[in-house]
């Protein structure tokens, strides 16, 4: 019997996990019984065509559409509600969508499976292919389901996780399941079939979570806005708090004045490491950045993150857009990037 299926959402990972059962229960042969369309360059011809063809030596033929819903959405924003007829441009996508239910045209061997990102509920594309389709919508977990999830996962993987170093993987990563999935690999090859304890997740895990910090503070102090904003966000999605991460920043700054001041008194450079709390390997790097940095632009950083702890403090702004603003006023103070209309003189902060 044919099998349509939509899978969307804004959890890629679940989408992809959904994919690969659906391709593994095909059996043998699929390499040359597949179809992957786009659906941005789609006309509904197209996927009848693949639809309806007979799989090659294999008992089935999978077809896979990407992002047709999303785009069929879009096409019909500022369109209003219209009635269904020759005039409407999902006209034809109705009727391929009885054609693929049709068993006289499609053949029961073909899996059709429609794959998008986040979609609204009424997206009228996905309102339409429901009526003939399974749909799945890929939400993510939620906090009691990640540790299930990441025993369930471990185990697959032939990795043993003490039960509070379960707790502290799914604190320190979050629910970003492709970031799990990686932390449980290096884990596994880490454990060597032991059972890895809580101190060294933390271990392990935390050194990779500070990376990715150094990588957003590094683009924040060097001006690289999209860099600085994709990280961030990143983060974000993974349950790294706002408070946090605009700590981190301000300890960037700190490091950044610490460093400027002992290298102008010619201090050591281990030295400078140590009383900085800079890291051996970054001393470079920040020394650099530190150098492109004037004190007064160093003092209105900071004149910037106190008004921004403050607007939090005074009710003003939640944590993450008050975090999200001040990001892209010190992106624009960096040396070497137009001033963006974001920062204000210190006299006028004072003021």
């Amino acid at each position: 019997m044919l099998v349509i299926r939509i899978l969307y959402g804004r959890d890629n990972f679940q989408i992809r996990e959904a994919l690969t059962q659906i391709r593994d229960g095909l059996g043998e042969g699929l390499e040359s019984n597949t179809s992957v369309l786009d659906g941005s360059k789609l006309t509904p011809q197209e996927v009848l065509l693949h639809a309806s063809a007979v799989p090659f030596l294999a008992s089935a033929r999978l077809v896979i559409v990407e992002g047709l819903l999303a785009h069929l959405g879009e096409g019909q924003r500022g369109r209003g509600r219209k009635k269904a007829g020759a005039d409407d441009a999902l006209q034809p996508w109705r009727d391929l969508a009885a054609r693929l239910a049709d068993p006289e045209q499609v053949p029961p061997t073909t899996v059709v499976v429609f794959v998008d990102g986040e979609l609204s509920k009424t997206n009228p594309a996905l309102v339409m292919l429901s009526i003939v389709a399974e749909v799945s919508e890929c939400l993510g977990l939620t906090k009691n389901e990640l540790p299930p999830w990441i025993e369930a996962r471990a185990a697959r993987k032939g990795l043993r996780l003490a039960p509070r170093a379960l707790g502290a993987l799914a604190q320190l990563v979050g629910p970003d399941l492709w970031a799990l999935d990686s932390e449980l690999d290096k884990l596994a090859a880490y454990g060597a079939g032991g059972t890895v304890d809580v101190e060294q997740v933390q271990a392990l895990v935390s050194a990779a979570q500070e990376t990715k910090v150094w990588e957003m503070t590094d683009a924040v102090v060097a001006g690289d806005e999209a860099r600085a904003v994709g990280s961030l966000r990143r983060l974000l999605d993974e349950g790294q708090p706002a408070t946090m991460l605009a700590f981190m920043v301000a300890r960037h700054y700190r490091q950044l004045v610490h460093v400027k001041d002992l290298r102008e008194r010619r201090v050591r450079q281990d030295e400078v490491a140590r009383v900085a709390g800079v890291p051996a390997f970054k001393l470079n790097t920040v020394t650099a950045l530190a150098n492109r940095y004037s004190w007064a632009q160093l003092a209105e950083a900071y004149g910037l993150l106190l008004e921004a702890d403050l607007s939090v403090k005074r009710g003003l702004q939640d944590d993450e857009s008050a975090l999200q603003l001040v990001l892209h006023q010190l992106c624009a103070l960096a040396p070497g990037r137009a001033r963006a209309g974001y920062t204000r003189s210190a006299a006028s902060r004072s003021g």
